[in-house]
């Protein structure tokens, strides 16, 4: 009975399937294993794939739709005549198979990609099954629930024989065996739940809770500081289409397109639903409803960093922030000054700095470094192909006080930087380099990263580091 029971309320719990945020954090795992190192069409369709599935359960991905989003192909696909997405999808299949043979053997969260449709599917894997199966059946007396677990367990499994010689008790009988597989099963959930809290812990590296837990010297000033931590996320300023529901006022102030823009966007959207309105599309300034893609995966990579690590750390959008939140706080900006408008107003000479023709110019070159560095566009499509970002830890406004900023020429760059300072394997390099360079095997205190960011399809590829600046800072009078 206890062995039903368990094997039981195992599949019922594995059948419940991943929640987003191991979903995400699986989906990072494999992006980044060496299986799919120098895959980068391959890294593509699955971030893809497996992105839309979290968002929205019901999408039935088509063969068209990823063609023309993950490999950059026109309105005039045809899959009759261009397998890439059948070839690519094959490929994939074999590489996620390899790599849970490999160096995901042991993961508890799996990523397939079946046969017949594109749709990922997420599941876990239940490792104990067999072991459980092939398990002996064990005497009730070995069961240890403790006491009354224990003695309601003993007592239906001598219930026969103390009355073999009497009419059986069906009902009593029923009861007491009732009894014992819900007390049996309660014992599993608890089991399973700490198992289940273990195995998170050691996925995020952090082993048991526990809130001094610094990962490393990067994030030192932040998590071993009393002073609380501010997470700015930009709001740019952008320009949106007009809807039904837009005031007059907010109308009157709008940009009207031209027939040829309006019919150029309406190729660009096909039919989503912002070309499918009653009225021609217009312009509307939008100052601080948005955010972009990177800034908004940073904001996930950082939270997620200071989560694992047993800090709290809050969130203000760049609008909202005041200059005593500035002098409060240890303060992480996300974006550049194209984005945030904080990382352009605060002191301390860099020699890294954005200028108006959105390069990044070097203002004291080291030996073999550009004076500038301009983002690279595919000159067909003009997608981004080479962005730059900057890792930027100087004072804040108060002195005592840090500021770190993660920010791209573009959005994709963005992203770079959050990921550099906050995945295991970026985190390792970028400390170790900066012990190089520090004094006595001390790392500096404040310092630019250069970053070299290749992009494909919109998703940062391939991070690296071109070049480590410390920054003069004159001590405080």
């Amino acid at each position: 009975m206890s062995r039903e029971v368990l094997h039981s309320t195992v599949n019922k719990l594995i059948a419940a399937g991943p929640v987003t945020e191991e979903k995400l954090e699986q989906l990072e795992k494999v992006l980044h294993s060496r299986t799919l190192q120098g895959s980068s069409n391959l890294r593509s369709l699955l971030q893809y794939v497996t992105l839309k599935v979290i968002e929205d359960h019901d999408i039935q991905l088509k063969e068209y739709t990823i063609a023309t989003d993950v490999f950059g192909r026109g309105n005039d696909f045809d899959a009759r005549t261009d397998s890439v997405v059948r070839v690519q999808a094959k490929r994939l299949r074999e590489k996620l198979k390899e790599y849970y043979e490999t160096e995901g053997n042991s993961d508890r969260v799996l990523i397939e990609l079946p046969k017949g449709h594109y749709n990922a599917v997420f599941s876990f894997i239940n490792r104990d099954e067999s072991a459980v199966e092939a398990a002996p059946e064990p005497e009730p007396s070995d069961i240890s629930l403790g006491g009354q677990q224990s003695d309601a367990v003993e007592s239906l499994a001598q219930t026969p024989q103390a009355h073999s010689n009497k009419p059986l008790d069906r009902e009593k009988t029923w009861k007491v065996a009732s009894g014992a597989a819900i007390l049996i099963l309660l014992a599993s959930i608890i089991a399973l739940s700490l198992s289940y809290r273990n195995f998170r812990r050691e996925f995020n590296g952090a082993g048991p809770a526990n809130p001094n837990v610094v990962p490393g010297v990067v994030w030192e000033p932040f998590m071993m500081s009393g002073v609380p931590s501010l997470l700015v996320l930009s709001n740019p300023p952008v320009y949106r289409f007009s809807n039904g529901s837009d005031p007059e006022v907010l109308l009157k102030r709008s940009m009207e397109m031209t027939p040829e823009q309006t019919q150029l966007m309406a190729e660009s959207l096909k039919d989503k639903f912002v070309m499918r309105q009653a009225h021609a599309p217009r312009l509307i300034l939008s100052g601080g409803d948005y955010t972009g893609m990177g800034e908004a995966i940073g904001v996930y990579c950082v939270t997620d960093l200071f989560r694992s690590s047993g800090k709290s750390i809050a969130l203000k959008q760049s609008r909202t922030v005041s200059a005593e939140d500035l002098k409060s706080n240890n303060i992480i900006l996300l974006g550049s000054v194209w984005a945030n408008e904080w990382s352009g107003k605060l002191p301390v000479r860099e020699d890294f700095t954005y200028s108006l023709n959105a390069t990044i110019d070097n203002h004291d070159p080291l030996p073999g470094e550009e004076r500038e560095y301009r983002p690279k566009f595919n000159e067909q499509t003009g997608e981004l192909m080479e962005d730059y970002a900057l890792i930027t830890v100087k004072p804040s406004v108060s002195a005592r006080n840090i500021l770190m900023i993660l920010s791209g020429i573009h959005s994709e760059g963005t992203q770079a930087a959050a990921e550099y300072v906050t995945r295991k394997d970026y985190l390792n390099q970028l400390n170790q380099r900066l012990r190089q360079i520090g004094d006595k095997g001390a790392p500096p205190k404040y310092y630019q990263v250069l970053l070299k960011v290749d992009v494909v399809n919109g998703i940062s590829a391939t991070i690296s580091i071109l070049s480590i600046h410390q920054l003069a800072v004159s001590p405080t009078p």
